[in-house]
């Protein structure tokens, strides 16, 4: 699995060098950055010390969906908000599940919003699941530079214990790929006359996005048996 860590429109040069930083400590090397040329600045090479060879070769992108169809699997960082029917992971619980998936994710972006408002819900809809930084008080809270040392560490740490190699490698891997899981269970969902229940493809994605690499299978194989005896 091969991780990417998202800015969405980043304001602050420093912020956008501190976090080509803190993915280099971490063995990570692809920082992408979407709707902004902050990285262009001189601040950020400052700030970057030692990885501004991340910063040279930032991806620059129009918008989040751009990406869309280049990872298996998105995650949005973002608060949790209180009475919300989606589930929020932790650094900690995200790290756990990636290393639980490696076989069938080749592509995993993390994703991160602007300093003053996060992302926006266009952008969170994009993404397959939301992950969040538990903090002892809701203010004050973690600047982006921050979020992404987390991130970088906590997933760093949990996919180095999974396999050793940082998660900087491409799986190559005989087991089909999320996104084939996902195409699947669309396809069902469309022969059962229920592709425009919007909150049921939500709980679906979202559910199938944290399939282990043994479930991932078996679901496969069982959307594929439904869908045989529908046709």
């Amino acid at each position: 699995m091969k991780l990417s860590f998202v800015l969405v429109s980043p304001a602050r040069a420093a912020n956008v060098g501190a976090a080509a930083r803190a993915i280099k400590t971490q063995g990570f090397s692809e920082l992408i950055v979407v709707n902004s040329q902050a990285h262009r600045e001189e601040e950020a090479t400052w700030v970057a010390c030692g990885a501004e060879d991340i910063l040279t070769n930032i991806r620059e992108v129009a918008s989040l969906e751009e990406l869309r169809e280049e990872f298996e699997l998105m995650v949005a960082t973002t608060a949790r908000e209180r009475g919300s029917p989606r589930h929020y992971l932790s650094p900690a619980e995200l790290g756990e599940q990636l290393s639980h998936q490696q076989e069938q994710l080749k592509r995993t972006a993390i994703v991160f919003g602007c300093e003053a408002s996060g992302l926006s819900n266009a952008d969170l809809a994009i993404c397959d699941l939301l992950s969040y930084v538990p903090l002892a008080t809701e203010y004050p809270s973690l600047n982006l530079a921050q979020a992404v040392m987390v991130y970088s560490y906590a997933l760093g740490q949990a996919l180095a214990c999974a396999d050793g190699n940082l998660g900087l490698k491409d799986a190559q891997s005989p087991l089909p790929q999320l996104s084939a899981l996902k195409q699947k269970a669309a396809t069902l969902l469309e022969r059962v006359d229920a592709a425009d229940d919007a909150k049921l493809s939500l709980w679906l994605n979202e559910s199938l996005s944290r399939l282990s690499d043994r479930d991932a299978k078996m679901a496969h194989q069982l959307l594929g048996d439904i869908l045989k005896k529908l046709t």
